[in-house]
């Protein structure tokens, strides 16, 4: 491929293949010339005589004259399918408008059509945008617009660029429009499409470049053949001599195989009497054999027996000592379950006394001597009631996550969406706060203790509207899905969320990741979740980012599994 000026334009000589190569992929130029396909014909001819001339065998010679002959009467028929389809397309040219500058003002149908392009596409837009950016940068292209804008006339073969970056071909010119003081003041362009007719005239020329090729091959070829030939030829004689030598062998080899029959029968009648004593050798081995193996049999079974017998009682005796430390631990938990159970009652009875004879006291000092107390002594006492109220709550939550270490759990087939749905139902909201929103997908069935998971789903989910009350939003998305042998619940919000690097107090007893004005409550709520999900062979964990609301996630067996 080369390039080279003409009129100011850059214009690109390609061979044929590359033309074709190209296909839709966008033109570098706006001119594009070609070899003259009639003259790689002459060429070819040449090449042709000079193949006759060099005593090529008659059939071949013919042969290649007679695909010369058919390419020639298909060339002929394209040029005169080329010069048809030019006079028909002459009748609907394609034309466009453009000021000094290169910008497109008006372009007809026809261009839009042939183009793909819409009038909103191209008007306003600069000529550049049709051509290869490349092209658009030279020195060539800007003396092509140089010498418009001086009212130079442009005729030429052209290549633009379509919209869906196929090659159009047109053949047309640029012809500057003068006003009335003989000063060019726009461009017009009139071009008519010849991209198939040109396209069938370089694949004409291609095809021909190709029989060429192949003409030259098949003289290649045909040397090739002859060579061979000789070879052959050569292959054979040495066979022929190759031949003699091995009959001579093979007399040679008749005359010893005879000699080995011979010899081969005696040894015959010698393997019939060796085989005669081998078979009563091999009855008397099997004999011994059977009887050594019946041996070694039974004194493996007696072995195998005794060391049975030692394993029993081995496991007899382990047995026995399981059950005494068994029974004497069974024995142990009873009693600290009812230590722990006074204690309980102890603690729960010894702390509300006090509790409620603060509240008794400070009730008085409101009702009886209400008048002598200023605005901060009545502050001071409300404040010694409100503690008192957490004080007795705490002590209910504490009593509670006690009592759960000595609950029984029961089993039973658990409706998890009517359970959720039944805890949803009593949640009361305070006059002023948000309605909670609930996103419930279809819950899967689960096995365990309805009073306990129930628990879990009320804890959960309270603490889902508590920590998002302060949103102009309260959202909760509840699912569920299956992972292997177990089904994993999750209640989702987008409320205040905590700080994960604070994770491992999340779970504890009186561990709060909140200040108690910010948001009330005791810590234990997520401590007893945590206890109803292990006692159900299950887990529990959450994710959450700072503000951003958190997820937490609960897992219980899949029985079915």
């Amino acid at each position: 491929m080369s390039i080279k000026e003409k009129n100011g334009n850059k214009e690109i000589v390609l061979s044929h293949k590359e033309i074709l190569q190209k296909g839709n992929h966008p033109a570098n130029k706006d001119h594009l010339t070609e070899e003259n396909p009639l003259q790689k014909i002459r060429k070819s001819k040449k090449t042709i005589h000079t193949a006759i001339d060099s005593g090529e065998p008659a059939f071949q010679k013919k042969q290649i004259e007679t695909q010369i002959f058919e390419l020639k009467e298909q060339l002929h028929a394209k040029e005169q399918y080329l010069l048809n389809l030019t006079n028909a397309i002459n009748t609907t040219n394609a034309a466009v408008e453009f000021d000094m500058e290169g910008n497109i003002l008006t372009a007809n149908k026809n261009f839009l059509k042939i183009m793909g392009y819409t009038a909103k596409d191209l008007l306003g837009k600069h000529h550049s945008l049709l051509v290869d950016s490349s092209y658009s940068k030279s020195n060539a292209y800007q003396f092509f617009w140089n010498d418009l804008k001086k009212g130079i006339y442009q005729k030429d073969e052209f290549i633009l660029t379509a919209k869906n970056g196929q090659l159009i071909w047109f053949l047309g010119s640029y012809n500057p429009i003068f006003n009335t003081e003989s000063k060019p003041y726009k461009i017009l362009k009139i071009a008519t499409d010849i991209t198939l007719a040109k396209t069938q005239f370089l694949q004409l020329a291609v095809q021909a470049e190709e029989k060429e090729k192949r003409s030259s091959e098949l003289i290649i070829a045909n040397k090739e053949l002859a060579f061979q030939n000789k070879e052959k030829e050569n292959r054979a004689a040495e066979l022929i001599i190759a031949n003699k030598e091995l009959k001579f062998q093979n007399e040679q080899k008749e005359k010893r195989a005879n000699e080995l029959i011979d010899a081969n029968k005696e040894l015959a009648i010698q393997s019939r009497e060796k085989e005669k004593r081998a078979a009563e050798l091999i009855i008397a081995n099997k004999k011994l054999a059977s009887e050594k193996i019946l041996k070694e049999k039974r004194k493996l079974e007696k072995l195998k027996r005794a060391a049975e017998l030692i394993v029993k009682n081995k496991e007899l005796a382990y047995q026995e000592k399981r059950s005494s430390e068994l029974t004497l631990a069974n024995d142990e938990l009873r009693k600290a379950q009812e230590e722990l159970g006074s204690f309980s009652y102890s603690v729960s009875h010894d702390l509300r006394a006090p509790i409620r004879a603060i509240n008794g006291y400070t009730q008085i000092l409101i009702e009886d001597h209400a008048d002598s107390i200023d605005d901060d002594g009545k502050k001071i006492i409300q404040a010694i009631i409100n503690n008192s109220n957490k004080m007795g709550i705490l002590i209910d939550d504490l009593l509670a996550f006690s009592k759960l270490g000595r609950k029984e759990v029961s089993s039973a087939n658990i409706n998890m969406l009517a359970l959720v749905n039944a805890v949803i139902s009593e949640i009361t909201v305070e006059k002023g706060e948000n309605i909670p929103i609930f996103e419930i997908e279809e819950l899967a069935h689960s096995n365990g203790d309805p009073s306990l998971i129930k628990q879990v789903w009320i804890n959960l989910i309270s603490n889902a509207i508590k920590y998002s009350k302060y949103k102009p939003e309260i959202r909760i998305k509840i699912t569920s899905t299956f992972e292997k042998d177990k089904i994993i619940y999750s209640v989702k919000d987008w409320g205040a969320g905590f700080d994960m690097a604070y994770y491992d107090k999340l779970f504890g007893v009186f561990q709060r990741l909140h200040s108690q004005d910010e948001f009330a409550g005791t810590g234990i709520g997520l401590a007893i979740v945590q206890k109803i999900v292990n006692r159900h062979s299950g887990t529990v964990w959450a994710e959450s980012k700072l503000d951003a609301g958190a997820n937490f996630y609960f897992s219980l067996p899949n029985i079915k599994h």
